[in-house]
């Protein structure tokens, strides 16, 4: 059987979401907030009106609108995508030939990793610092340095939770010769955005998704750059990739205006009050943990054993995730940020 598979899949380290049986999940960075009823109605009845023998729009028109209202981007520059995940698939295959270079962090979001082993580019690796920082010198003078084909990068980033400021990413655009990416799949929790510089930007692509403010179940992602960046994605994608469902309930969430403004405000309230509780249980157990500054919807956390204590978690029926070496644990709603905490300390105590 593995003779039809090819070589650069059986070298590939897959992603691995977490599967478990917890009660309480704060391993996937979903929102704490679950959608009102008045609005799972209003999705009922866009449901009820869908012709389900026809394809959807190829375009996602109605949805591209309602996301670029939101974020005052014209919906001509926008690409909706069936997650960013796809839309990330489809940069690489679009923009990257088999060979080419591409630059990335370390540590940063994993599937940038396994897109470069798919499609077969030349990862070129910037290793941050112990304090997960990197300096936007740097990173152009190595992009330019080995002719990268294209830099993409998170802001603010997953799994660190850090990010750097919109000036810097700015001076990365502007002297970088190559394709810049900047994934904000994180960005409605924080101020630094680049979005705006998109539309008018030679080599600048920023993705969004809908995923970490409370439609993760709908897989939405967007792609915004200038208008023939923009015509390249879209000739390139599957025809009918964000499917008739997914826009109706989208048309919707987008629609909201008071709710999503108020959702993010509150999972960044939770964030900040699971901050706060862990930068206490540090100050009892310096010598066991260090917790990192955090501008997402989630906290990274580093434990002499993180292992150990990821594991010791999931006994209490608490899921978080392991990587790099920390834990990286997602604002949950007040009560599971409570148990964690107090399943923490117990932890800490006897270890």
């Amino acid at each position: 059987m593995n003779d039809f598979i090819c070589n650069k899949l059986k070298r590939l380290t897959p992603y691995e979401p977490g599967i478990n049986d917890c009660a309480i999940h704060l391993d996937a960075n979903e929102s704490c907030m679950e959608l009102t009823d008045e609005m799972k109605r209003k999705i009922g009845e866009k449901m009820l009106d869908l012709h389900f023998n026809r394809y959807p729009d190829p375009l996602a028109t109605e949805v591209c609108e309602l996301f670029g209202a939101r974020y005052n981007v014209p919906a001509r520059f926008i690409t909706a995508g069936n997650g960013s995940d796809e839309l990330i698939s489809l940069l690489f295959g679009v923009f990257v030939e088999q060979g080419e270079k591409v630059l990335i962090t370390e540590p940063d979001f994993s599937m940038y990793k396994i897109y470069c082993s798919t499609y077969e580019c030349k990862p070129v690796i910037l290793n941050k610092n112990d304090d997960f920082s990197f300096s936007p010198d740097e990173m152009i003078e190595l992009a330019n340095k080995e002719k990268v084909r294209l830099i993409i990068f998170s802001n603010p980033c997953n799994p660190t939770g850090q990010g750097i400021s919109r000036d810097d990413v700015l001076k990365i655009v502007e002297n970088s010769h190559c394709l810049v990416v900047v994934d904000e799949a994180y960005m409605d929790f924080w101020d630094q955005s680049v979005i705006d510089c998109a539309p008018a930007a030679k080599n600048l692509i920023v993705l969004r998704t809908c995923s970490k403010i409370g439609f993760a179940a709908g897989r939405l992602g967007f792609a915004i750059a200038n208008s023939e960046l923009t015509d390249y994605f879209r000739s390139a994608k599957s025809p009918y990739n964000v499917n008739s469902l997914t826009q109706a309930a989208a048309s919707v969430f987008l629609g909201e205006k008071d709710y999503l403004p108020g959702a993010i405000d509150a999972i960044k309230r939770s964030r900040d009050r699971l901050y706060k509780a862990l930068k206490k249980l540090q100050e009892r157990y310096n010598d066991k943990m260090h917790v990192y500054e955090t501008h997402t919807n989630f906290v990274l956390v580093r434990f002499n054993d993180s292992k150990d204590v990821c594991e010791k978690l999931k006994a209490f029926g608490i899921s978080v995730r392991l990587i790099s070496g920390c834990l990286r644990i997602t604002a949950g709603t007040e009560a599971e940020n409570r148990t964690l905490i107090g399943t923490l300390e117990k932890i800490l105590e006897h270890n």
